[in-house]
């Protein structure tokens, strides 16, 4: 669990052994919902009412992002990692090829995302400081910048002044998935700087503190019971949202996939329970983001846009070095099931009725920084 949060995992088991649908269903009917709420929604006796879990995400939705869904890449820049996770496609003791792209190289990824009409970047690495260094990475976004209205990184932990650096150089945000919030577990899994939980956990504020404007969490499903991860991460945001309020907490919902080693999935979350998570998160988090990549399928990551998640990756590439050269074999942290280019997403979106959204950010936001296109005459 959290270690913030008030509830045990045993209060919430007992809990869930007394819930109803009746105290679901009265939990729909509320306008505004609670943590109770929100408990009863993630709950095994909320799955029948799925259907009205729908309706309701999906005028919550509309409310506050209209028909708008939003599109990112990840542009991975190494594979290089000195963690041996067991669930991971970077683990140390995997014997493939390791590469971290230069600048140049990463430029001419960026190049092609960009020509996708992709505004919207994350920067993805294995966690290895001494390949992808605190001032590499400040002179890679120092380029990408020029490309790019909105950065964000997906890396190893590092301190408030490393975060704050970054910040500077001209990152927005940051994600940082905690994979399970059971400290036991976590050890288990983990060898390596990884193997500290408290560290990883602190990662997110100290993020904060440092500036960026948004902060991502998640968790890996099928690691532990989505139930009780699911709690303690809305908790975890509730704690980041009262102390760091100028900071955006944003969510992702990533499946355990396939990977070299065939590690075996010790709690496999469906994809119906994985939409029950995301519409309690979507009824419960109303402004928050919620970001689907192309771990899913491209028929449930339509539907999802169309009731609850905002944010969707595209044309995704999980090897370093990819996009610019077409590969599909080597060390990727993980499996694409979503394979479709850009255009074809935002395609079969615009059929729906939505509207696919390549930027929503601008750098003059937050910056002082004035922007002429802004000016009226």
């Amino acid at each position: 669990m959290f270690p913030y949060c008030k509830l045990k995992e045993n209060d919430i088991k007992a809990y869930y052994g007394k819930l109803t649908i009746e105290d679901v269903e009265a939990s729909l009917e509320k306008d505004q919902i609670s943590f109770t709420d929100f408990m009863n929604l993630v709950s095994p006796a909320a799955l029948p009412l799925i259907d009205r879990m729908r309706e309701k995400a999906s005028a919550v939705k509309k409310m506050y992002f209209g028909k708008t869904i939003r599109f990112y890449a990840p542009l991975y820049i190494s594979n290089y990692c000195v963690n041996d996770c067991v669930y991971c496609g970077f683990r140390r003791t995997f014997k493939a090829d390791r590469r971290r792209l230069s600048l140049q190289e990463i430029l001419t990824e960026a190049e092609v995302i960009r020509g996708y009409g992709i505004d919207s970047l994350l920067l993805v690495s294995g966690e290895d400081p001494k390949a992808v260094s605190v001032s590499f990475l400040e002179e890679v976004v120092a380029e990408l910048k020029k490309m790019f209205s909105y950065i964000s990184i997906e890396i190893y932990p590092m301190d408030e002044n490393g975060y704050r650096r970054l910040f500077n150089a001209g990152v927005h945000g940051l994600t940082m998935f905690q994979e399970t919030y059971d400290s036991e577990l976590y050890d288990k899994l983990h060898s390596g700087p990884k193997k500290n939980y408290e560290g990883r956990l602190k990662a997110p504020a100290d993020g904060a503190r440092a500036g960026f404007y948004n902060i991502g969490l998640g968790v890996l499903l099928g690691l532990y019971d989505w139930h009780i991860e699911a709690i303690s991460m809305a908790a975890h945001a509730l704690w980041l949202r009262k102390h760091f309020w100028k900071s955006k907490v944003q969510f992702s919902f990533p499946r355990i996939t396939p990977v070299e080693g065939s590690f075996e999935t010790p709690y496999p979350v469906s994809e119906l329970e994985l939409e029950q998570l995301l519409l309690a998160f979507r009824i419960f988090f109303r402004e928050s983001d919620l970001y689907l990549s192309t771990r899913e399928n491209a028929d449930f990551r339509k539907r999802m846009s169309m009731t609850c998640v905002s944010h969707i990756s595209a044309a995704s590439k999980v090897i370093p070095g990819s996009y610019a050269v077409n590969v599909d074999k080597g060390l990727g942290q993980f499996t694409v099931k979503d394979k479709s280019s850009v255009a074809e997403i935002a395609s079969q979106l615009e059929i729906e009725g939505l509207e696919p959204v390549f930027k929503d950010w601008d750098n003059c936001f937050g910056t002082g920084i004035k922007n002429d296109s802004l000016k009226t005459a």
